[in-house]
């Protein structure tokens, strides 16, 4: 394996172990800094009886478009809280942040995971309605964004489509297509446990890029991938080369400056690249 690709996912791995406890230090310091209060939600609303199924939802702009945030951590662990900087991010461009979390594996598997996200999309939309839901997602939580936003089945359940949702923001994510070939070393092996634990012997019904198809209006979508990791990039290319077959909108930019874990924390800091170019897709 190149240097570069074990390097990025050794750094999933410490992000996927590290990852909660690690955000809950970093939301600390900033309430800290705050008063307590700047980063704080407002807002925390329930859509099912497990704790998990909640989300945050952060200084309502009271109008305007709404950023609902799927956090990442293997679909194993994280929570809701790791928004890094989404919540000034969301204040400079206009936005209202909502932040997700769900039933994690092993108790559930991903798909009920994603059904849990479709769930928390169909909560907020009642709850502030008429205004246009973005998803982003990063890593297990992009998976997951793009599982919503392409299977029908998902917001289908819960009296939506896929096309009821604005756009799609993905950072990094992992197993889109989860039948994909892996290798055979350690970080190989572990990535492929990873996929193993969270998809069963339903890899090829949770993986998004196997699940697009023509005739379904999909909402457009932005791909963004750590530059240095071949395998991001490969399934974020071929994930939009299948939207666009099937008749919808996807670009894919690589972030050459990021890991894994810093493409997602600094995704929300004034003038990030990737942050910046997600403004844009939003405003139009």
């Amino acid at each position: 394996m190149p240097v570069s690709r074990r390097a990025a996912l050794l750094g999933l791995t410490l992000s996927t172990l590290a990852g909660p406890a690690l955000a809950q230090r970093r939301l600390g310091r900033r309430r800290d800094q705050a008063g307590g209060s700047a980063a704080a939600p407002v807002h925390t609303w329930a859509f099912g009886p497990d704790p998990l199924q909640a989300y945050d939802v952060y200084a309502d702009r009271g109008s305007g478009p709404i950023l609902m945030f799927v956090h990442g951590g293997g679909w194993s662990r994280g929570e809701r809280a790791m928004v890094s900087e989404l919540p000034a991010y969301a204040r400079r461009h206009g936005l209202t942040l909502a932040s997700t979390s769900y039933r994690l594996v092993p108790a559930v598997s991903a798909r009920e995971s994603a059904m849990d996200v479709a769930a928390a999309v169909a909560d907020l939309k009642r709850r502030l309605p008429g205004r246009p839901i973005y998803l982003l997602g990063h890593s297990a939580g992009a998976h997951l964004a793009a599982l919503v936003g392409i299977d029908p089945d998902y917001l289908g359940a819960v009296g939506l489509k896929p096309s009821d949702l604005a756009g799609v923001i993905l950072l990094d994510g992992a197993g889109y297509d989860a039948t994909a070939p892996r290798g055979d070393d350690r970080i190989d092996q572990w990535l492929g446990q990873t996929y193993d634990q969270a998809f069963g012997d339903q890899a090829a019904a949770l993986s998004p890029t196997l699940r697009v198809r023509p005739g379904v209006a999909y909402p457009p979508f932005l791909i963004f991938h750590v530059a240095r990791r071949q395998d991001s990039a490969a399934q974020s290319r071929d994930l939009a080369q299948a939207l666009t077959h099937a008749g919808g909108r996807a670009e894919v930019v690589a972030a050459p400056d990021d890991s894994h874990m810093t493409i997602n924390r600094g995704f929300g800091v004034a003038g990030d690249p990737e942050g910046e170019r997600a403004a844009r897709f939003i405003s139009g």
